[in-house]
């Protein structure tokens, strides 16, 4: 995977670090938070996501790792390969959750094309994090 990323998003979330990280740690999170998935089957430090709508990545496996102020997805499986960074950093009014999405140097894909697209969806969908971490 390339180490610069192909775009990065941020939202304040009134939120602990300790509790947005929790929630991006749990797969079964994303059916409340990505709307498009419709099924989360969870293994070992891996689960399994089905989206509803045609996508680029209909199935997809997605590896969690946490650490201190920060969690990654590491998806495979798919149609693109991606790694997708949450750092959390915590501010007076809660937690600043960044975002970062990085894809291999050669994916045959027009990256650079379905970037602006997918930087709307990815930060719609942090938005969306942002407001269920605070309630």
């Amino acid at each position: 995977m390339t180490n610069t990323a192909v775009f990065t998003n941020e939202v304040l979330a009134q939120a602990t670090v300790a509790d947005s990280q929790k929630v991006l740690a749990d797969p079964q999170a994303l059916l409340k938070w990505v709307p498009d998935i419709t099924t989360v089957a969870a293994g070992a430090n891996a689960f399994e996501v089905t989206r509803q709508d045609a996508a680029l990545n209909q199935h997809e496996r997605i590896t969690v790792t946490a650490t201190a102020g920060q969690v990654t997805y590491e998806s495979t499986q798919g149609r693109l390969a991606y790694r997708l960074v949450f750092t959390l950093t915590a501010q007076e009014a809660g937690t600043r959750i960044r975002e970062a999405l990085y894809v291999p140097d050669h994916t045959g894909l027009p990256i650079k094309l379905m970037a602006p697209i997918a930087k709307r969806a990815f930060y719609q969908n942090l938005t969306r994090l942002a407001q269920i971490v605070a309630s």
